[in-house]
């Protein structure tokens, strides 16, 4: 009996040793430290809640929180190995830059919490109203880069300003002791809220300075020896950050209790977190996103400020997780697990882009569908139609969910949702190449019926002769028969019609200075599924984009080059080495004559169309941001055409010019004016309402109908002014003041409607 209770005894510690073992095994946890920039607040909200809700428990990790502390270097902390994984400020780039070997994970904020603030009552509203006046203001550019480019780009440097000793008391500000403050957003408006002082915001990212924040790093050393800890970090603090942007008053609540070292209230946790959430996500709704061209136009800020030299490299910076981790919102999630399946129309006979061949879909339309729809796990069917034409009526019809490659146009903005451009390649006008035509507006132009640019040039030009075709052929034949006059389209498209019917003596012209934008058109009714699109279309990278055109395109043209404009590309790249020697100077004429180049019209001067559409973006995330009036005028030259036939394009040009200086001259700094396209403009005005953009637009007409153009004939303009509506896309907004300037073309010209 004893030698059996023995073997029972052994029996059972054995048996615990083994569930001990086992159960460590099992249950052990990776414990690793995260060194955050500052003191606990909701900046770093995500972390709290990967712990707090477990995510980081999930993945098996259990993570350290550390607090800043003066004196600490964040990078060394992490090189050192002190900690495993740190928050650093956008001056990450210049450690990077100066040879740290470190890694970006994720940005916890698209654009940088940190700008300037001033009262109301002081009258500073912009950068260049700062000239003279007192600015509390670190000296250290690498925390305040984006503020010191603001000012330099207005014009003011450091000798140009009373540079004070940052108070950190926002008393200081309120009593008149300084006139701008370096502030976070997400902080010091709610102090002067809760003192009852009105306040004005100058953002860098207003001005074209456009930061990360808050990017989560480690060092390359670290991530290749722990690959799999590394991935499951970054999984679970994503978590972390999406549930405490989603929940924000449950956020703020466990760091009121749990992580308050600084004291704060409840009430301004609450709103740093709900100013924090308006900067943590990117225009596609992304979380975390990091672009190396955002990277690339960061450092121009520190070149600007001398901290970063040329020669930088950040093409390793950016982390690249395993099998490119999207993330979807629970709704999003909701949407996939709901419908497996998405019907596709497509377009059946536009090779190279798509086009059926052996009863498949294929082109590159085809190849970045099946990218798209893969890393989201979507199913799809392709949805078989005979034309372009019957794509888009079965999509009307509810037959098909999505277009695979369609280009957004105000008309189908009223029954589809469009993704954020997925391909852009130019559009071109096919010409005899015995009889070139160069202005477009007087040409009989072939089109595809239905297409985008049918749209696009039956707007634009309302006395151009466009005639519908049914397919690219049949209009390049009626070209070569001399039916039409050109026949506009995608260059790579008219290039592989010309080749396959050997058609002989075809021009292309680039004249009409435009792209065609594809991305994939939604039925109206289902929102959820365009962000998951436009989520997938962000992970495309570099080499895929790449593989898939060199796949498909090879385009033999001619086209004549403007060697005025590759002169100017030769200067830029003589800048370039000068600005080894003379790097201040250089860089500012640098990006001088490269803004030129991309933002001011040829003829004109005044603005491009492509700048235009990046200023009414940023001009409605003002108005959006600060609850600002804006409204825009649209208008254009009455009969412009008769001016062109009977005194020749070289007189209408100098009337264009003429009408863009007598109006730039009558601008305000905070207006922004440019050429729309052929005889059409657009003026921007900020904290301008309806009736008094009205009454501008009044005085604009009376000073053109007056003024002197040398001609024996006077010139008229007919106006449309639309002002900005609450969630209104600026598509819609600019099509309201268009519709208004054919109102008052059909009233008799020379004069004003508003809409």
């Amino acid at each position: 009996m004893l030698y059996c209770f023995k073997d029972v005894q052994m029996r059972v510690v054995l048996w615990g040793c083994f569930v001990f073992l086992f159960c460590h095994s099992v249950f052990a946890k990776d414990t690793i430290s995260l060194q955050l920039l500052w003191k606990h607040q909701f900046q770093f909200a995500g972390y709290y809640m990967a712990i707090e809700k477990g995510f980081y428990k999930d993945e098996g990790l259990e993570v350290e929180l550390k607090e800043f502390e003066n004196g600490l270097d964040l990078v060394d902390e992490i090189l050192e190995g002190r900690s495993q994984f740190g928050v650093a400020r956008t001056s990450l780039l210049i450690d990077k830059n100066a040879g740290a070997d470190v890694v970006a994970l994720f940005a916890a904020y698209q654009q940088s919490p940190l700008m300037l603030l001033t009262r109301k009552d002081s009258g500073i509203l912009l950068s260049s109203d700062l000239k003279g006046r007192d600015i509390m203001i670190t000296n250290d550019a690498k925390k305040v880069g984006e503020i010191i480019a603001m000012l330099l780009q207005a014009g003011i440097t450091g000798s140009d300003y009373n540079q004070q000793l940052h108070s950190y008391n926002i008393q200081d500000l309120i009593d008149g002791k300084t006139d701008a403050m370096a502030s976070y957003i997400s902080n010091e408006p709610y102090q002067m809220e809760l003192l009852g002082t009105e306040y004005n915001v100058i953002h860098p990212k207003d001005y074209g300075f456009d930061m990360y924040s808050d990017i989560l790093f480690s060092s390359r050393d670290f991530i290749k020896q722990n690959p799999e800890l590394t991935d499951k970090f970054y999984r679970a603090s994503i978590r972390g950050w999406l549930y405490a942007f989603e929940h924000i008053d449950e956020t703020a609540q466990v760091i009121f209790e749990k992580y308050n070292s600084q004291n704060k209230t409840l009430d301004a946790l609450v709103f740093e977190g709900e100013e924090l959430r308006n900067l943590a996500f990117d225009r596609d709704g992304n979380f975390g996103a990091l672009s190396i061209n955002k990277f690339n136009e960061m450092a121009q800020v520190y070149l600007i400020t001398g901290s970063i030299f040329l020669g930088y490299d950040f093409s390793d910076f950016i982390y690249r997780p395993p099998n490119n981790i999207y993330r979807l919102s629970q709704a999003e999630q909701n949407y996939v697990d709901q419908n497996p399946e998405v019907k596709v129309c497509t377009n059946p006979e536009w090779y190279p882009f798509e086009f059926y061949s052996e009863g498949r879909h294929q082109g590159m339309v085809a190849d970045y569908l099946q990218l798209v729809m893969r890393a989201v796990q979507l199913n799809y069917e392709i949805v078989p139609t005979t034309s372009w034409q019957q794509s888009l009526k079965y999509v009307r019809n509810g037959h098909c969910d999505i277009l695979a490659g369609d280009m957004q146009t105000v008309g189908q903005t009223e029954y589809l949702d469009f993704t954020k451009p997925y391909l852009s390649v130019p559009a071109v006008i096919a010409i005899s190449a015995d009889n070139p035509r160069k202005r477009v507006s007087g040409m009989k132009l072939g089109v595809v019926d239905k297409s985008a640019f049918h749209e696009i040039l039956s707007t634009r030009y309302p006395n151009m002769q466009v005639v519908p075709v049914s397919h690219t052929v049949e209009g390049l034949r009626m070209l070569q028969a001399g039916a039409i006059n050109g026949f506009v389209g995608a260059d790579a498209n008219i290039a592989h019609v010309l080749k396959d019917l050997k058609i002989p003596d075809i021009a292309i012209s680039d004249e009409l200075s435009d792209s065609w934008d594809f991305s994939i058109a939604v039925v109206k009714d289902a929102p959820h599924l365009v962000n998951i699109l436009n989520k997938s279309i962000s992970l495309i990278t570099p080499e895929q984009h790449e593989s898939i055109f060199k796949r498909w395109v090879v385009i033999e043209y001619k086209h004549t080059t403007d060697h005025t404009v590759l002169w100017i590309v030769l200067s830029v790249v003589g800048l370039l080495v000068i600005a080894g020697l003379y790097r201040y100077l250089s860089m500012l004429s640098y990006n001088k004559v490269l803004k030129t180049i991309a933002e001011k019209d040829a003829l004109t001067g005044i603005l491009s169309r492509r700048k235009l559409r990046s200023e009414l973006d940023a001009f409605v995330e003002l108005s959006q941001r600060h609850n600002w009036t804006l409204s825009l005028l649209f208008f254009d030259i009455d009969d412009f055409k008769k001016i062109n036939d009977s005194l020749g394009h070289q007189v209408g040009d100098r009337v264009l010019i003429s009408l863009s200086e007598l109006i730039a001259h009558k601008s305000r700094k905070t207006d922004r004016f440019g050429r729309w396209g052929g005889e059409e403009f657009l003026f921007l005005m900020l904290e301008t309402d309806l009736d008094s953009a009205h009454k501008i637009a009044e005085k604009f007409r009376l000073e053109i109908s007056q003024h002197d153009f040398g001609l024996n004939a006077d010139v008229t303009c007919s106006f449309g002014v639309a002002q900005y509506q609450k969630n209104e896309s600026v598509e819609h907004w600019v099509s309201r003041a268009d519709k208004a300037m054919y109102h008052a073309k059909n009233d008799g010209k020379n004069c004003v409607k508003i809409c």
